[in-house]
């Protein structure tokens, strides 16, 4: 609860300024965020995640939900020194906490971004580099998504048409055991570095990322203690085709690269009962058209995919909470009338497939509705 007072009271400081930046002192500070509300109708045990969509034989009738749980707050610091610009971004939203009550709706802030930047050099929570570099223009995510925030360190080297980035980054690791239970290791000992490099011609936006980090289990209990050395590759971008209009797509492919991609759909692999780790690889994509029918209006169509190999020699029972595959389709319209100001409505409609053969499908309804400030 300090961080939302801390954030009331940034908010507030906001608004006497008139949303401006003022130097107070050395640093001009900035204040904004949104008001986002969401309309649903969908089934309340179904998600449109690669890894959450609920089987059919476990698929409730559709209801409508509604939430302003993707609102934001943001407060940022810029401060000239003798060796350059430091900046600092902090950002919460508050789609860590469910579904209010019937009676109320008791949103808790999650820290988005808590992230310093001096010169070349950042360091905090932020979104990690192998982010793709563009991301798609639609309400809900695509499968194969290549999205993760956490903490790390960065060093980016920028021109205008370049750019070059190293971090080192937070190495949590998943692994599935003999009966696809998910497990989290306490034994990462290096950081996962990722290596980025960004290229912005005038007919779009490039960028390839390389992940390299090394996978340990160092359990007293077993036989043998393993380390394998995992590695994934995602290339991103968007390519400017007639008018306003773009194509963006993202293509992924790694071996204990799976927390990286699907939001937690694959683990990094599995281990049996002597200890022996076996990577999963871990691969997908997704390819997108927008286009701008006016200055106001403008849809995307996206289609995603993302798969995984999973050791059927190791994994033994639990096959139905192991994702093979997923994939889904994406159809919007988002209209802006005025200045902030976003509407939009988008179908979406995507399967899931379990090791078990078992598969599962769900399709929903979004609109919202909102307001930067």
């Amino acid at each position: 609860m300090a961080v939302l007072r801390l954030f009331y009271l940034l908010f507030f400081v906001g608004v006497l300024y008139a949303g401006e930046s003022h130097k107070i002192s050395e640093t001009i500070l900035s204040v904004g965020g949104r008001v986002h509300v969401s309309a649903f109708y969908t089934s309340d045990q179904s998600s449109f995640f690669a890894g959450k969509i609920a089987l059919d034989s476990k698929e409730k009738s559709k209801d409508i939900y509604v939430n302003a749980r993707d609102s934001r707050l943001w407060a940022k610091t810029r401060t000239d020194t003798q060796y350059g610009t430091l900046r600092t971004t902090v950002e919460i939203d508050f789609l860590g906490t469910k579904e209010g009550k019937a009676d109320k709706n008791d949103y808790y802030p999650r820290l988005r971004h808590a992230f310093v930047e001096f010169g070349s050099f950042g360091f905090g929570q932020t979104n990690s580099t192998f982010n793709s570099v563009v991301a798609i223009d639609t309400i809900s995510y695509p499968m194969d998504d290549t999205f993760l925030r956490h903490s790390l360190i960065r060093y980016t080297f920028d021109e205008k048409l370049f750019a070059f980035d190293i971090s080192l980054e937070d190495p949590k690791t998943i692994l599935l055991d003999a009966g696809g239970s998910k497990i989290i290791t306490k034994d990462d000992l290096l950081f996962d570095l990722v290596l980025r490099s960004r290229y912005y011609p005038l007919w779009g936006d490039i960028g390839i990322a390389f992940l390299s980090r090394i996978i340990t289990h160092n359990d007293a209990t077993l036989e043998k203690k393993d380390s394998k050395y995992g590695y994934g590759v995602n290339l991103s971008g968007r390519i400017k085709t007639f008018s306003l209009d773009d194509i963006r797509f993202n293509l992924h492919y790694g071996e204990g690269s799976g927390r990286y991609i699907a939001y937690g759909a694959f683990s990094e692999g599995v281990i049996d009962s002597r200890g022996k780790i076996t990577l999963t690889p871990v691969y997908g994509g997704h390819l997108g058209y927008r286009h701008w029918w006016s200055e106001k209006f403008r849809s995307t169509v996206a289609f995603s995919y993302v798969g995984a190999d999973n050791s059927l020699d190791v994994l033994q029972t639990g096959l139905d909470k192991v994702t093979k595959d997923s994939y889904g389709v994406q159809m919007n319209l988002f209209w802006a009338p005025v200045k902030n100001i976003l509407t939009g409505v988008e179908y979406a409609w995507a399967k899931r497939e379990v090791e078990s053969k078992e598969n599962g499908k769900t399709n929903f309804i979004n609109l919202i509705l909102r307001y930067n400030f």
